[in-house]
């Protein structure tokens, strides 16, 4: 069988599975999250047979912040308290390229958000102060800035 084929049979199971899945009274509460479940899949799959990085980043993207949204809706909390993890995610998808592909890139993005996840964190259990907070932020990002600056200067250079 092709896999063509077996992709669009796996897709048709996955629009019959939501279906069911919406007839739940409990379940329709999250009908994006499991929208985005169900896309996620399909896309991780593509990426396996055809060997895609871009499908398994977005696809793994997904899949983080569908599991992390039915999470969120069944015990009740609050974006206000969590929203630090969505930039982890970001990153965790990233981790999940280089892991597989080996991109550099992608383990620099992956310690940029886990950097930055911390610092909220810091802040957010009020270890520092809003100055302090924006102290740090200011020179985290002229940090980055200044690196991407001289890379972006070593590999214009001509010979």
């Amino acid at each position: 069988m092709k896999i063509t084929i077996f992709l669009k049979i796996l897709n048709i199971f996955f629009v019959v599975l939501y279906a069911f899945c919406l007839t739940n009274s409990e379940l329709r509460q999250v009908w994006f999250s499991l929208f985005i479940l169900f896309l996620s899949i399909t896309l991780l799959i593509k990426s396996a047979f055809f060997v895609q990085d871009s499908k398994l980043w977005f696809g793994s993207f997904l899949l983080f912040v569908a599991i992390f949204n039915i999470y969120i809706h069944f015990y009740n909390l609050r974006l206000a308290i969590v929203y630090p993890l969505y930039i982890l995610i970001f990153g965790l998808s990233s981790f999940l390229v280089f892991a597989v592909f080996r991109q550099n890139i992608h383990l620099k993005v992956f310690v940029i958000c886990l950097f930055e996840v911390i610092l909220l964190g810091i802040y957010k259990f009020d270890y520092i102060n809003m100055i302090e907070f924006i102290f740090i932020q200011v020179a985290f990002i002229l940090f980055i800035l200044t690196n991407m600056l001289v890379r972006a200067k070593i590999n214009t250079r001509s010979n």
